[in-house]
C-alpha cells in the first residue's frame, strides 16, 4: 500500500510538472503535436488532398504554440488572458481552409473534409499547447477515424451523392477520350480531371466520376481496376 501510494504521489508529481511551463513540457507539447497532426494529415496526404501531412502538423504545432505563448505570458508577466490568443487561431485559420476548397463545374465542391480536418487540427493543437494531453490525443484518434473509416458509410447513407474521386495512374498511351468510352457504358461520366506529374512509363490523374447508376464504391472500384490502360486506382475521399 506504501509503494502504491509513493507511485500515485510521483504520478501526481509529474503530471502537474507537465502542467507548467517548463523545458520538458514545452518540447512534450511541441512533439506531441506535430505528431497528432501529421496522423491526420498522413490519411490527407495519401488521398492526394492540396493539404498534406506537413500543413498539419505546422497548423497543429503553430496552435500549440500559440497557447504556450499565452500561458508563458500570463504566468511570466502575470497579466492577460491565455485564452485570447487561442481564440484568433480558431477564427483564423480559416484562411487555409478557404484555399483548400475547390469549386468544379457548377455545382461539385472538393476540399471541405481537409479544411474541417485543419481547423480541428488547429484545436487540437490548442488543447495540448494548453497541457490538454488527454483530449488532444483522444480528438486525434477520432479526426483519423472519421477520414478512414466512415467515408463508407457515408456514401451509403447519402443516396443522393452520386460523385466520386478517383487517383489513378494510366499507361502512357491511354488518353481521356478512351476512358470516357470504357466509362459511359458503366454509367460513369467523367467531370474534372486534375493531371498530375508525369513519370516513365506512366501518368498520374485524380478524376471526378459521376456514378449516374449508383453502384457502390467497392463495384465501381473493381470495374475500374479492369479497365485495360489503368495500372492502379484508388479513392482519394
Amino acid at each position: 500500500t506504501g509503494m502504491r501510494g509513493e507511485y500515485m504521489e510521483t504520478v501526481t508529481a509529474a503530471v502537474e510538472y507537465l502542467e507548467g511551463i517548463n523545458l520538458a513540457s514545452i518540447t512534450m507539447r511541441i512533439v506531441m503535436s506535430m505528431v497528432c497532426g501529421g496522423v491526420i494529415g498522413i490519411e490527407r496526404g495519401k488521398a492526394h488532398q492540396p493539404a498534406g501531412m506537413r500543413t498539419y502538423m505546422l497548423v497543429c504545432m503553430g496552435a500549440a504554440m500559440v497557447m504556450l505563448t499565452g500561458q508563458y505570458m500570463y504566468y511570466h508577466f502575470q497579466t492577460g488572458d491565455p485564452a485570447r490568443l487561442g481564440a484568433q487561431v480558431v477564427s483564423g485559420i480559416g484562411f487555409l481552409g478557404a484555399g483548400s476548397i475547390i469549386i468544379s463545374g457548377k455545382t461539385k465542391i472538393k476540399g471541405l473534409t481537409t479544411a474541417a480536418g485543419l481547423w480541428t487540427a488547429a484545436c487540437i493543437g490548442l488543447s495540448i499547447g494548453i497541457g490538454f494531453y488527454e483530449a488532444g490525443i483522444i480528438a486525434t484518434l477520432a479526426v483519423s477515424l472519421i477520414m478512414t473509416q466512415l467515408k463508407k458509410l457515408e456514401y451509403h447513407l447519402i443516396f443522393d451523392d452520386v460523385w466520386l474521386s478517383v487517383y489513378v495512374e494510366l499507361d502512357d498511351a491511354v488518353k481521356m477520350t478512351d476512358l470516357v468510352r470504357e466509362f459511359s457504358p458503366a454509367g460513369l461520366v467523367i467531370g474534372e480531371v486534375q493531371i498530375e506529374k508525369k513519370r516513365k512509363g506512366f501518368q498520374k490523374a485524380v478524376i471526378s466520376l459521376k456514378n449516374t447508376e449508383h453502384k457502390s464504391r467497392e463495384a465501381v472500384l473493381q470495374f475500374l481496376e479492369e479497365v485495360e490502360g489503368i495500372q492502379f486506382v484508388k479513392y482519394t475521399a
